[in-house]
């Protein structure tokens, strides 16, 4: 039973409840805005949340890896093949010795066995750093690629913390003022007709 009830009974009370009733409903549609509002905004906004969180672990692995530089080289390592570029250079640097010990009548020697060894291993290293280098290169890529993705999930995950502290305030607000406006629109009305009655003892 409303407080009204005690104070007026029958057809008077119900049409007071109904006017009182009604000071509440512009707040309770701009709750639903409200939370409309908020809900579009989670839907946007938690897909680029949960990339970012899912970048974390990621990241994580890799600066581990990048804190133990032999262990990721050798990783690396184990995967390596000669390149074709690498493997035409050591053909022709093996034939231009060859040469060059069969014009010094040096061919089969195992000085000339020698320099065409050392030119291989040369361009055997050389294309193995360029191999590590190309890898290391795109490792990193890849890192800023995830820390970029997971900048922005980490902004998104703090467009949402705001957006929750100011919904929430936003609707408690709302909350007060449906539960207030009963009470302003009787004030209303109460004032009005003290200054009807005044105007009639007036008269």
């Amino acid at each position: 039973m409303a407080w009204y009830d005690y104070l007026l009974g029958g057809a008077a009370s119900g049409a007071l409840g109904g006017m009182l009733g009604d000071a509440s409903d512009p707040y309770n549609k701009a709750a639903d805005e409200i939370r409309k509002s908020w809900n579009e905004a989670k839907g946007f906004e938690t897909p680029y949340m949960n990339a970012g969180q899912q970048q974390l672990p990621t990241l994580t692995g890799a600066e581990n890896k990048l804190l133990n530089p032999t262990d990721l080289e050798n990783e690396w390592i184990n995967s390596y093949q000669e390149s074709p570029y690498a493997k035409q250079l050591f053909e022709n640097a093996k034939a231009g010795g060859m040469d060059a010990a069969s014009s010094q009548g040096l061919l089969g020697s195992s000085a000339a066995l020698n320099n065409i060894q050392t030119s291989g291993a040369n361009i055997m290293n050389a294309d193995r750093q360029q191999y590590l280098n190309d890898l290391m290169n795109k490792y990193l890529s890849g890192i800023g690629i995830g820390q970029n993705i997971y900048g922005i999930g980490a902004n998104a995950a703090n467009q949402l913390a705001g957006g929750a502290l100011q919904t929430g305030q936003n609707l408690a607000g709302t909350a007060y003022g449906a539960a207030q406006a009963p009470w302003d629109r009787f004030n209303q009305l109460l004032g009005t007709g003290v200054k009807a009655v005044g105007a009639f003892g007036g008269y």
